[in-house]
């Protein structure tokens, strides 16, 4: 089973026929721009049901009149923060009584049905009156904003709403409104019959009800479905359960309905309901709670700060401390609800099991998997973000920057829409985190996750039935009728300055002053739905829609541009997509538009091309190497323009190439294959984590260790030693003198390795077998490691992490660097680092062969640690950004020490070695490893000898013997670069290249890692490898 957890506006507890269980499964779920507003109260009215006998009464008298309703409302709906990202006008605070909010007609005459409405079937008032028809055509598209205000009976609203109509008897019946009447919508002939913000539209009805019980107490009610969230989730889980992908998932969040206003044990049952027959399990936060989370911190701070619109406003009560508060409350809350349902459903299977995952959606829930994770610390869990993700300059900006990553890094997977944002993801934890990143995932605190881009998609099967359906086809032909010889443009957008509504305005405009010809020719179709959150903003829209429509010469003729700032049928809002010769998004930021996605599919007959903005997810797939979406800077109004005009005048055949290029793209990326890869990651990364996880470790012993080495007496054994593991990464156990060359003495407070002499003689039995070659990896220079192991020429030298090797019983060094490659990166890296040790006071920069540390030293005090922890973090991720991977360098945080190097250094030296010592027995020509690991041959100490080659020999040494491997031996520390050493080699065996591997992890702390065994430290390892093979042969 798999537990889906999001910030829900979810199933809703209001009136409607019992829905089948598989059909409830997409309700109970995600966000919507509107759902705040939803979550308080402001709804459309829908039909009832509140009984069986009271549900046949309504549906019979669906067209007349029916049951009234009632809707529970949070005191703190109205209250209103100040946006920090625009300066709207200021609206008035709802700070008193909640409402009671009641309507006089069943019908629902918008395809957006309305959440959370309470019925109370005993208050049927049926009636045919023309009064009953004007208040459903008023309240068709209204939103209005009224509830409970205080404790009342059900029983009596009858006369009073019966008073209530009777007043509107003598009113003129309008005419029967058109479905796809754009110009009602267009001019908000549809208002709503009650008073503006809260209270009773009736004085007598306010006198009933506030002097009554809670009419909540005893009010029937039913669960009922939602048509509004993450829409494309909930279709994409519907479908994968239907393809057998998911099994019977059981989704966790919050009902759109406020709960303070509703009695605990109303709350019970609505809770059980949704437990025993809609696989729901609910969280009913208290409306404060709500409110702190959702409209102050995940709307006045998270989204607009994840879309690069950093709120400044210091007076907004979004900034105070209570909203962070509420946010982590509301988090903690859906993790509990979680790790409850687990334990109670979960506990009994196998971790392992595809199927026993939990996966937490987007923003509003970023603390979530970090919550779980210390609960459970097995549990399998996946983490998608649907919006886009911020650079890490911005992110930074976020008080809680550290909380919100941490949090997101409790997953196992986490997944985003874009590559451009995992680029963001990694380089942000990599800056403020100081965490390790790979081309796969994130190392943190000895955790690893996995980061990849699976983009969402839509199910174009069905999608496509909709389009071939009777209505939406009864639809385009009206639509062809209404604008005949037209060509129409659509678009659909929130009406807020993220969606670039007014720069798409302003370069239509621009378009028609250019090209007047088409001022009658042409159509702009733009659609807002949901609230105007920034009247300032809309102000400035209509402002150019009124400039725009005051082209046009001749009255009689439609205007250019029509602004419907209400939602519409969906069949309508297909319908005019099919009749589209061009469909523009000019989004400003957004994660990933799937209404271009319905498009494609909506213009399969035309092929009209998309415009589409090159800052939305959408971009970088339907681009199509510029033969799929045109792509659109939206503050260049200029170019802008200009493409709306070569966008219809477009050659049909390449249009017909775009579309096609578009189409495959998305059938590719469908929402069934979404989930499937989603799961998929998840399943992976656990298990990856999982083989990781120290109490699958065993601990190697001097019989576990035997046994393999006698077992392996046939071959070669490969022991490769790093023991530098237990100090810092500083280069050597010779004392630093600045810049001057290395004293000679030893330091014995930094110092790294064993003494030489006392090592040589733990090892002595190991090193004195033939069969047996002996590395010591160290991060030390070559200079140091020639003065420390110059007697012991039977053990083989890995200096610099890799970078130059010493092969066993050779005197000579081999580099497997590139040298025009570090004189690229070098002497910038060294700038860039000493103008932070100019900083850092106690700091120091240290300049190797290959190698550069960037040494915090007494500038990592207590006083300024924090200081000094931002800037190596800028220092690192400013590395890591100007020399990606692909361009093989990487810096890296080991041991408060920054380390730089040629990325995977030491993977490419343990490769050459494996290769060297099979190369007879799988016949590899020594040439061809010269020339793949692009070995030369460099001088063997003095470090300010000039790199250069000598031509005395051959650079590789011919193996001994022509036996094979027959056991590698690697030891290594806790960082996650030794992982990835650890994995190449288990896979070594996994594949059958070696028979023994024997991989350790030395660390005196418990630890997740990928070795196959672990020692508690360098000497219990040294005194497992002692006094061993003298029996052996």
């Amino acid at each position: 089973m798999d537990i889906l957890p999001s910030l829900s506006q979810s199933q809703n507890v209001s009136a409607s026929g019992s829905p089948g269980k598989s059909e409830t499964l997409n309700k109970f779920f995600s966000d919507s721009v509107n759902s705040a507003e939803e979550f308080f109260g402001s709804n459309k009215p829908k039909t009832p049901h509140s009984s069986a006998s009271s549900s046949e009464t309504a549906l019979k008298s669906e067209d007349k009149s029916g049951p009234q309703y009632i809707q529970p409302k949070s005191r703190y709906s109205n209250v209103s923060f100040q946006s920090s990202v625009v300066d709207p006008k200021r609206e008035n605070e709802d700070v008193g009584l909640p409402a009671l909010k009641y309507n006089k007609s069943t019908t629902n005459l918008s395809s957006n049905a309305s959440k959370s409405l309470i019925n109370l079937s005993s208050l049927s008032v049926h009636s045919t009156s023309p009064a009953a028809s004007a208040s459903r055509a008023r309240l068709a598209y209204s939103r209005p904003d009224f509830s409970l205000h205080s404790n009342a009976s059900a029983n009596s609203l009858s006369d009073v709403v019966s008073k209530a109509k009777e007043e509107e008897k003598n009113k003129e019946e309008p005419h029967e409104e058109e479905l796809f009447n754009f110009n009602d919508l267009l001019h908000g002939r549809a208002e709503a019959t009650v008073i503006p913000y809260g209270g009773f539209s009736n004085p007598d009805l306010e006198f009933d009800i506030t002097n009554q019980e809670n009419i909540f107490e005893k009010a029937p009610w039913q669960v009922e479905l939602s048509k509004k969230g993450n829409i494309s989730l909930n279709k994409a889980v519907n479908i994968a359960v239907e393809a057998g992908i998911m099994n019977s998932p059981k989704w966790v969040g919050t009902p759109s309905m406020p709960s303070d206003a509703v009695p605990q044990h109303v709350i019970s049952d609505i809770a059980h309901e949704l437990s025993d027959n809609y696989n729901c399990e609910a969280v009913f936060p208290n409306d404060i709670t709500f409110q702190g989370h959702y409209t102050s911190f995940c709307k006045q701070i998270l989204w607009p700060t994840f879309h690069y619109q950093i709120p400044d406003d210091p007076k907004s009560k979004a900034f105070e401390d209570h909203s962070w508060g509420h946010y982590k409350l509301l988090n903690q809350l859906v993790a509990d609800k979680i790790v409850e349902v687990y334990k109670r459903e979960n506990a009994f299977l196998d971790p392992n099991d595809p199927s026993n995952m939990i996966w937490v959606h987007d923003y509003h829930l970023l603390l979530v998997p970090r919550m779980i994770r210390e609960k459970l610390p097995e549990a399998k869990i996946g983490l998608f973000l649907h919006i886009s993700f911020p650079s890490s300059e911005v992110f930074r900006c976020f008080a809680q920057r550290k909380d919100l990553l941490e949090g997101m890094l409790g997953a196992n997977s986490i997944s985003f829409q874009t590559d451009e944002y995992v680029r963001h993801f990694c380089q942000t934890c990599n800056r403020s985190l100081l965490a390790d990143v790979s081309e796969t995932g994130v190392f943190h605190n000895g955790s690893f996750t996995l980061v990849n881009t699976i983009p969402v998609g839509i199910n174009v099967d069905s999608l496509s039935d909709v389009l071939n359906s009777e209505n939406v086809l009864a639809w385009r032909n009206s639509i062809r009728e209404r604008w005949a010889n037209k060509s129409l443009i659509v678009s659909r957008d929130k009406l807020d300055r993220l969606r670039g509504i007014k720069q798409k305005l302003l370069a239509y405009e621009k378009f028609l002053h250019d090209n007047p010809e088409y001022i009658n020719k042409t159509v702009l179709i733009q659609i807002c739905p949901g609230s105007v959150p920034d009247e300032d903003y809309e102000s400035e829209v209509m402002s150019i829609v009124g400039r725009i429509n005051s082209l046009t010469k001749d009255i009689a003729v439609s205007q250019p541009v029509i602004l419907l700032q209400k939602n519409i049928n969906f069949d309508q809002y297909l319908a005019l997509q099919s009749e589209a010769e061009l469909f523009v998004v000019s989004s400003m930021r957004e994660g990933l538009n799937l209404t271009c996605h319905e498009f494609i599919v909506a213009t399969t007959e035309k092929h009209s091309p998309l415009l589409l903005s090159e800052f939305t997810g959408s971009a970088p797939s339907l681009y199509c190497k510029g033969e799929g979406a045109i792509l659109i800077n939206p503050w260049d109004v200029k170019r802008f323009a200009e493409l709306f005009k070569q966008s219809l005048e477009l050659d049909p055949k390449k249009k017909l190439q775009r579309w096609k290029n578009c189409f495959d793209t998305i059938q590719k990326h469908d929402s069934k294959n979404w989930i499937k890869n989603c799961l998929k990651s998840i399943n992976e990364a656990w298990l990856y984590e999982h083989k990781r996880n120290s109490i699958n470790i065993i601990p190697l012993t001097k019989s576990i260790f035997e046994q393999v080495y006698h077992k392996s007496s046939d071959g070669r054994r490969i022991f490769i030693l790093n023991l530098d593991v237990t100090s810092s990464v500083s280069s050597s156990s010779l004392e630093y003198c600045g810049d001057s060359v290395p004293s000679f003495s030893v330091n014995r407070k930094n110092v790294a390795f064993t003494e030489p002499s006392r090592l040589v003689a733990l090892l002595n039995d190991i090193i004195s077998d033939p069969n047996n070659h002996v590395y010591l990896v160290s991060f030390m220079k070559r200079s140091d490691l020639d003065i420390l192991y110059k007697r012991t020429p039977n053990v083989g030298l890995i200096a610099e992490n890799g970078g130059y090797i010493k092969f066993v019983g050779t005197n000579k060094w081999v580099s497997i660097v590139d040298e025009q490659e570090l004189n690229k990166w070098m002497p910038q890296v060294s700038q860039l680092i000493n103008s932070k040790v100019e900083r850092l006071p106690g700091s120091h920069c240290e300049v190797e062969d290959c190698t550069i540390r960037f040494h915090a030293g007494q500038s990592l005090s207590d006083d300024n640690r924090e200081h000094c922890l931002h800037l190596l973090g800028d220092c690192i991720q400013h590395i890591n950004e100007i020399f990606p991977d692909k361009d093989g360098v990487h810096a890296v945080l080991i041991k408060d020490i920054v380390v730089v190097q040629q990325n995977q250094l030491f993977s490419k030296a343990l490769q050459l070695l494996v290769a060297y010592y099979q190369q007879k027995q799988k016949g590899i020509d020594p040439e061809w490893l010269v020339q793949q690991y692009k070995v030369k041959r460099v001088p063997n100490s003095n470090p300010s000898t000039p790199i250069k080659e000598v031509h005395d020999g051959p650079l590789l040494p011919s193996p001994s013997s022509k036996s094979s491997i027959s056991l590698l031996f690697l030891s290594g520390g806790s960082t996650a670069g030794d992982e990835i050493y650890f994995d190449y080699a288990n896979s070594l065996k996994e594949k059958g290249e070696i028979p023994e591997v024997l991989t350790i992890s030395i660390s005196e702390t418990d630890m997740k890692t990928s070795a196959t065994h672990s020692v508690a430290g360098k000497n219990e390892l040294l005194s497992i490898l002692s006094n061993t093979g003298m029996h052996t042969t």
